[in-house]
């Protein structure tokens, strides 16, 4: 009997000794790592599992790459869809098309750590002229069957000069807060070439 209480006093000392330890280490056991955008989610999107939206397979899909270009904004732009998407939705566009459980469970963590670009500052100089700047951001960011061009109004540069005021807000916020339809996660290379367009008066 003493032997069973002997022991039972251990058990119960070393549980009381080691708990607050481990207590103290819980943030560090649940913390979850890091998603890289650029090094995790993007080979995920331009994958052959995405091909529509890549090398010019689709004519309606948002383009998120041609060749060895990448179209980062076009993906960011899209986080709030592949959000739904991965939290038990489908797949926005045409087709029976899933990711992998996963490559689902990374664009989810991605998303809700921020759905951060980890690599999209520039330095903006020189003339920003809409031909030769602006365009090509609308073509690979704003464009698509379920966007600008397909549901949603076609822009060009008088309306996109008329809507200063809202592509100023958008820009500010990097696409969180001014967009008349859904959230947008804009880089920091397309807010700041557009607002430095603004800046310069919106050449053409």
């Amino acid at each position: 009997m003493k032997k069973i209480v002997l022991t039972m006093s251990v058990i119960i000392s070393m549980c009381i000794y080691l708990l607050p330890s481990c207590y103290k280490n819980k943030e560090d056991i649940l913390a979850l790592p890091t998603i890289s955008f650029r090094g995790d989610v993007v080979p995920i999107i331009v994958s052959g599992g995405c091909g529509c939206h890549n090398n010019g397979q689709g004519q309606r899909a948002v383009q998120f790459s041609h060749g060895d270009t990448i179209f980062y904004d076009a993906i960011l732009s899209r986080a709030g869809l592949l959000g739904t998407w991965v939290n038990g939705g489908s797949h926005p566009g045409e087709g029976a098309v899933n990711f992998t459980a996963t490559q689902a469970n990374i664009i989810k963590h991605w998303i809700d750590q921020g759905a951060k670009d980890d690599g999209g500052g520039c330095n903006v100089t020189g003339a920003i002229t809409f031909t030769n700047n602006i365009q090509a951001i609308y073509t690979t960011t704003c464009k698509g069957s379920t966007c600008h061009g397909g549901l949603a109004l076609t822009l060009d540069y008088s309306k996109m000069v008329a809507k200063k005021d809202v592509l100023s807000a958008m820009m500010n916020s990097g696409g969180s807060s001014g967009h008349p339809g859904p959230v947008l996660s804009l880089s920091s290379c397309t807010a700041n070439t557009i607002l430095e367009w603004i800046a310069q008066g919106q050449p053409q």
